[in-house]
């Protein structure tokens, strides 16, 4: 098995479009597609701890990029396949550093830095390597190739290749997951998704950026409450930039729960995957149960520890495309590096056509969207039904989210951008 998870892959990008991906279309025809599945977070190693461990950063711990570790009692993707006699490896960058203890139960975890990439001389490493594991093998391959900065291949820094620099980027990404797909036995189960989304539009208009430095000096750091303002901003500008879903004032990931940031795409081609398209909502946490479930691994009591649960769909699929999983309340934290501080995370869930979103360590009124009146994210519900925010509310986690320890990674996170 291997899985890919790129960061900061948005959902609409591979299910919507955007940008020239033949590859991943056809791994789309060929396999499970889940096209609204949810984020756990908007920043990478909650994200992909939730991926990997099929729980929420209650159970397993790891709060935010420099904050928590690796819960002890949660059992990983890689001690999983281990145990089940799988050789187990992980190809990593980013802030996904050992110090998180994400490397847990991998026989090997290789870290690179960012600059060696797919559109680099890595690429023939990352092929002979996959290419070389013993099987049979259960890999994690973390690509930071659409991340920003975005460097496009001069290929492809054409608009047939897309509109904005990310879908240029992602479309040379997508022959080179062609050519590590080629690196593998034809038997391998390959996975493709996010570990969050991503704001790409408006990146470098110095009107934004001023604007977008005064809304965080006054909400990150001086605790105001400038969400108003922001959205009369956000549906003033609508219309600026790229024709994609964002919000003019926003940059990044990190700092929201908004769908642009937490809607990631999943796909899983391979050996008994019939082609099936899962239409209702799913979460990240129901990966590794679908890959459980896919590679025949484990049974349904080994998974009574997780949060998630498989939506690997029965043979009429098509007829009953999301029978098992249409009830499945998608929790998403913001819990960002430049939110600079705790008390500035965020916390949403979404559920029923609707999103509810609150920010727990302030005394700000929580805010509910109509996601079908308003898809876009930019009018909350003026005086919400009491009854309807209170049943949003149980979706939450019973268990608290707990303190965490500051992980030493800041010299790490600086040399990303972060700081």
């Amino acid at each position: 098995m291997l899985v890919v998870c790129v960061d900061c892959l948005r959902a609409d990008h591979v299910h919507g479009g955007y940008a020239d991906t033949p590859f991943l279309d056809s791994l789309q025809g060929a396999g499970l597609t889940a096209t609204d599945m949810y984020a756990a977070a908007t920043t990478t190693s909650p994200c992909v701890a939730g991926l990997l461990t099929g729980t929420h950063a209650e159970r397993h711990g790891v709060l935010s990029l420099a904050v928590g570790q690796l819960a002890g009692d949660v059992r990983t993707f890689a001690e999983r396949f281990a145990a089940a006699g799988y050789h187990t490896e992980a190809l990593v960058t980013g802030p996904l550093v050992a110090e998180t203890g994400l490397d847990r139960g991998f026989d090997r975890y290789r870290y690179r830095e960012p600059d060696e990439s797919l559109f680099t001389d890595w690429r023939a490493a990352a092929r002979d390597r996959l290419g070389s594991l013993p099987e049979p093998f259960a890999a994690f391959v973390h690509l930071w190739e659409i991340h920003e900065d975005v460097h496009v291949p001069a290929a492809y820094d054409d608009p047939a290749y897309g509109d904005t620099p990310y879908a240029r980027a992602l479309s040379a990404l997508d022959r080179e997951l062609e050519a590590l797909r080629s690196a593998v036995p034809e038997n391998t189960l390959l996975a493709v998704t996010g570990d969050h989304g991503e704001s790409i539009t408006n990146r470098h208009s110095p009107v934004r950026l001023g604007l977008k430095s005064l809304r965080d000096a006054l909400q990150y750091y001086g605790g105001v409450d400038t969400r108003p303002s922001a959205r009369r901003c956000n549906r003033r500008l609508a219309d600026r930039g790229a024709a994609v879903p964002d919000h003019y004032l926003e940059n990044g990931h990190g700092e929201n729960a908004f769908d642009y940031a937490a809607h990631v795409p999943f796909v899983l081609a391979g050996p008994g995957v019939e082609p099936a398209t899962v239409d209702a909502t799913t979460r990240q946490v129901d990966v590794l149960p679908t890959l459980l479930a896919a590679a025949d691994v484990g049974t349904d009591a080994d998974l009574a520890d997780v949060d998630g649960a498989s939506f690997r769909p029965p043979a009429d699929v098509e007829d009953r495309p999301a029978a098992d999983v249409e009830a499945r309340p998608a929790y998403i934290r913001a819990c960002g590096e430049s939110l600079r501080r705790r008390d500035n995370w965020a916390r949403a869930v979404r559920h029923d056509g609707e999103k509810y979103v609150e920010y727990p360590k302030r005394d700000w009124p929580a805010s509910l969207y109509d996601l079908e009146a308003d898809p876009a994210e930019l009018d909350p519900v003026v005086d919400p039904d009491p009854e309807r925010v209170a049943h949003l509310r149980r979706q939450f986690p019973e268990a608290a989210l707990g303190d965490g320890e500051r992980l030493d990674v800041d010299e790490r996170l600086r040399l990303l951008g972060y700081r």
